[in-house]
């Protein structure tokens, strides 16, 4: 048995000022905020509690996990890696929901402390948004444990945060995105979860973006953790961006990394399948439509944020991308612009 690891990294408080600008974001939380590591990663104080044991979590050989911050395309990942890795089974996947093929380790450590309740409750029928209904029944990593093999394992924590022999044991999918379409989406999904009780403008929703007081962030560090692994036998990193743009052709790359081959004509139509005007339509991905009309699957699209960004925005957003990349190598393929003409 391997021996127990204590966290290399520390967890501390963010500051009461901190607090109160995540706060202003987020619905239901009472407790502090933490920071994590080095970076600096955001998350509920629940976290705390938790870490070491997702930390010294046994990872299994043939495991798959897809890693990404929030917003990034994960879903759509999730259902192609699981797709690609069970024979291309559409009965299995129409019958049962992608959160309980691809659970999401953290998920309890990210329910609001006053939720828990009002899910067990099936308020605004909550219990069925993305497994949160297990979640506050056992421990997501605990589920996770016991699940038989072959496990998929979907998480937005960094790499650092997740146990060490994680790349050098199972197969790992990262995928990145623009943080300013991060950003836009983030904001939407709290929108759609949270409904009425969320009042706050998006400009107020980038300031804590930015000055990364959200949970998971800073993102560009998180990305820059599996961008300068990406070489690794067992990483196959993807921009969501290179996946709009040909997505037949993405999803062959990714079936070579996990050994499977596929027809022209079965690559299609995973292909067909994989859009976002079918997406929306599956209730076993897309599980959860909001009264305004906001859906989990929002519009599969690179560059939205413009329509969301007024000048003002947009020239922090320049500024904040400058800081954030300076002295890393990581080049965003709709921000490349940017790089070129500043760092």
């Amino acid at each position: 048995m391997a021996p127990w690891l204590e966290l290399p990294y520390d967890i501390t408080k963010v500051t009461a000022e901190e607090d109160k600008i995540i706060k202003r974001c987020l619905t239901g939380y009472t407790r502090p905020f933490v920071k994590c590591g080095k970076a600096g990663y955001v998350m509920p104080s629940s976290f705390t509690k938790c870490a070491e044991t997702i930390y010294n979590m046994k990872v299994r050989p043939d495991d798959v996990w897809v890693i990404t911050f929030p917003r990034s395309g994960t879903t759509w990942t999730q259902e192609l890696v699981w797709l690609a890795e069970n024979d291309l089974d559409y009965e299995t996947a129409k019958r049962i929901p992608l959160h309980e093929r691809f659970p999401m380790l953290e998920t309890t450590t990210q329910i609001p402390d006053i939720a828990f309740e009002l899910i067990k409750m099936n308020f605004m029928n909550l219990s069925s948004f993305q497994g949160l209904g297990s979640a506050v029944r056992e421990s997501s990593w605990e589920t996770i444990d016991k699940a038989p093999s072959p496990r998929y394992i979907k998480t937005h924590l960094p790499l650092s945060l997740l146990p060490p022999s994680l790349l050098d044991t199972a197969k790992v999918v990262y995928v990145a995105r623009d943080p300013r379409d991060v950003c836009v989406s983030y904001y939407f999904l709290h929108k759609m979860v949270v409904k009425n009780l969320f009042k706050i403008q998006f400009h107020h929703f980038w300031e804590a973006f930015r000055r990364d007081l959200l949970p998971w962030t800073p993102i560009v560090a998180h990305t820059n953790e599996a961008w300068v692994k990406r070489y690794h036998r067992n990483l196959h990193f993807v921009f969501y961006e290179d996946l709009i743009e040909n997505l037949p052709n993405q999803i062959r790359r990714l079936c070579t990394f996990l050994g499977r081959k596929y027809s022209d004509e079965q690559i299609e139509n995973l292909a067909h399948h994989l859009s976002f005007d079918s997406l929306r339509k599956n209730k076993k991905v897309n599980n959860t439509i909001g009264d305004d009309g906001v859906q989990f699957i929002r519009k599969g699209e690179a560059g939205n944020w413009k329509e969301h960004f007024d000048p003002k925005l947009e020239l922090e957003a320049e500024e904040f991308l400058i800081e954030r990349l300076r002295g890393l190598d990581l080049n965003y393929p709709s921000i490349s612009l940017v790089e070129n003409t500043y760092l």
